[in-house]
């Protein structure tokens, strides 16, 4: 399994980030080249790779957490528990969406992608510069059709995606 996702990850090296975001608690990386792609009769602005994540995960700088998965059921620094219950799904809410805002905002000048190594249980490793690291780790012994991971796909193109869950390697052609 290890090869695999580096070769068919290999493809990112040299790409820079050019977003991070959720939805609810599915974390997203945007890499690449950009695309105008045209959806529902609308022109949007989207990158040529996707990174969509549905395992635990957190991206590092050195020693130091910046952001995880866990962040995304804590609330934000403003959050006042005596004015509001707190709602982690709401966008803006939790610490996830600060951090990530912060992090994105504070970078001065692109992240790319240096480096893609795997392990063999799915896990992957996206080293950046400036010494920021993604770590994916799949954290649940579930193996039924349910059970992914994360997966990879190329927008535009006729490309396919390229999944990891508890079965191991799926391909999706769409």
């Amino acid at each position: 399994m290890r090869e695999e996702i580096k070769l068919q990850l290999e493809s990112l090296v040299g790409s820079k980030l050019n977003n991070i975001g959720r939805a609810s608690n599915l974390f997203w990386l945007e890499l690449g080249e950009r695309l105008s792609i045209v959806r529902r009769g609308r022109t949007i602005e989207l990158s040529e790779y996707a990174l969509n994540i549905h395992c635990s995960w957190r991206i590092t700088k050195g020693n130091k957490i910046v952001v995880a998965s866990r962040d995304f059921y804590s609330p934000s620094s403003d959050w006042n528990e005596v004015k509001e219950d707190f709602d982690w799904d709401v966008q803006g809410n939790n610490k996830f969406d600060e951090k990530v805002e912060y992090f994105m905002k504070s970078i001065k000048e692109p992240l790319i992608v240096e480096k893609i190594d795997s392990d063999e249980i799915g896990g992957l490793k996206v080293f950046l510069s400036k010494d920021f690291t993604l770590n994916v780790f799949p954290d649940s012994s579930e193996d039924d059709e349910y059970s992914e991971f994360w997966r990879f796909f190329t927008r535009g193109k006729d490309s396919f995606h390229f999944i990891v869950t508890g079965n191991g390697i799926e391909k999706d052609f769409n």
